[in-house]
């Protein structure tokens, strides 16, 4: 059987266990086992290479920003991660804002909205569980929204529209996003409610995301789409 305890580093702590017997009345006295964490320092510290690893994917990814852990502690495929992300940020920006915008448009409102993540999203991750090749990252994080950038791309819209004497929607929507990258300088980074728990597996000695999880999505969702709640 095997029992997790959660500690923390540099405490000393002493683990009670009552052995369980099937006879009646037949009390076993309690083991005591003794716990120093200071002697298992070097394994905690190994511990937070995945933090590392899930912190410099993100700022790889997603944020555009160099982060030389990416090279030393993540496995994975840059170009074809980053092809995900930009659809999914397509999806959001069609979904969120407006769908008849051309590719080379859309890829720069992406650039713009990247470039405004990178200065303000923040990131704070911590493994949590480790077991031979995979592991759990906590990550509470904040990042822009597109629900924020939606709503300020409606209100320029509705500012065209109340200073003009023809109701034309399509100059109206040009004109605001013509604005996109002033308003996403101005937005402040959207805290998620919840922390995510981040599944990661090691292959080749590095680290790197477990595609299968519904948390993975999450990053992706986040990070690329501005979906933050």
């Amino acid at each position: 059987m095997t029992v997790l305890v959660k500690v923390k580093k540099g405490k000393t702590y002493t683990l009670g266990i009552q052995p369980f017997t099937e006879k009646s009345g037949d009390d076993s006295d309690e083991l005591k086992l003794a716990l120093d964490t200071k002697k298992y320092s070097k394994s905690y510290d190994s511990l937070q290479d995945q933090a590392k690893a899930l912190k410099a994917y993100i700022d790889t990814i997603y944020l555009n920003k160099d982060n030389a852990d990416y090279e030393k502690y993540v496995s994975e495929n840059k170009e074809a991660v980053q092809t995900d992300a930009y659809k999914t940020f397509k999806k959001a920006f069609n979904d969120n804002i407006t769908d008849d915008i051309s590719d080379a448009d859309m890829k720069k409102y992406y650039e713009a909205y990247k470039s405004a993540a990178a200065e303000k999203a923040k990131l704070d991750a911590e493994a949590v569980a480790s077991y031979k090749n995979k592991a759990v990252v906590k990550l509470t994080y904040s990042t822009i929204s597109m629900d924020d950038i939606s709503e300020k791309v409606e209100k320029y819209a509705d500012e065209y529209l109340d200073n003009s004497e023809n109701y034309d929607s399509e100059k109206a929507k040009k004109y605001a996003l013509s604005k996109f990258d002033s308003i996403v300088s101005s937005m402040e980074p959207k805290e998620a409610e919840d922390p995510a728990e981040v599944s990661m597996v090691k292959k080749d000695g590095k680290w790197t995301v477990w595609q299968e999880n519904d948390y993975t999505n999450e990053l992706e969702e986040a990070f690329a789409g501005g979906e933050v709640y």
